[in-house]
């Protein structure tokens, strides 16, 4: 499935299941406000030791290219324990991706990561993209920061490699702070 339609899909999906929430969305810090830029409305999940999604926004072509979705979201307790580790070293989430334990079918994906470096938060790039080569790789990064017992992270995923880098580090900078 390409990104694009990716994208779309899984926001109009988040849309629709959130719609009757009636929470006013909170669009993510950083990035354009208004169209084509779109935020979903997000509610506390009601379960102990997960994660709260805390702002969610999303332009997905042919309004933008290249699209993007951008997340921050607060994890308390395990959860927060496990990222922590994964922020720090992004190796193990890609042996995880990799291992073709607990799966009926083997793992068909190319998965890479690198950490990213030289600012004041622990965090990660990743790209996905199918063994085969048929389709295009997706571009994921992550940074995170420690607050007390929990751990505020911010998430973009999109088709430009260097379009998530920096937009991970500018949204980061404002909904993170400096």
């Amino acid at each position: 499935m390409p990104l694009r339609l990716l994208l779309r899909s899984a926001a109009l999906a988040v849309a629709f299941s959130l719609a009757s929430c009636g929470y006013v969305p909170r669009p993510v810090a950083g990035l354009p406000p208004g169209e084509p830029w779109g935020a979903l409305p997000l509610r506390k999940w009601l379960a102990e030791d997960r994660a709260e999604p805390l702002a969610l926004s999303f332009c997905a072509p042919p309004e933008c290219r290249p699209g993007l979705a951008a997340g921050v979201i607060r994890l308390t307790g395990k959860d927060a324990e496990i990222t922590r580790a994964l922020l720090k070293d992004p190796e193990r989430l890609a042996r995880a991706l990799r291992s073709p334990a607990g799966r009926d079918k083997p793992v068909r994906a190319q998965v890479s990561v690198e950490r990213l470096k030289g600012g004041p938060y622990d965090g990660f790039a990743i790209t996905l993209a199918p063994a085969d080569g048929g389709k295009r790789p997706a571009y994921g990064a992550a940074l995170g920061r420690p607050e007390g017992d929990g751990l505020t992270v911010v998430l973009v995923i999109g088709e430009d490699p260097e379009n998530v880098r920096a937009t991970v580090r500018d949204v980061a900078e404002r909904e993170l702070g400096s």
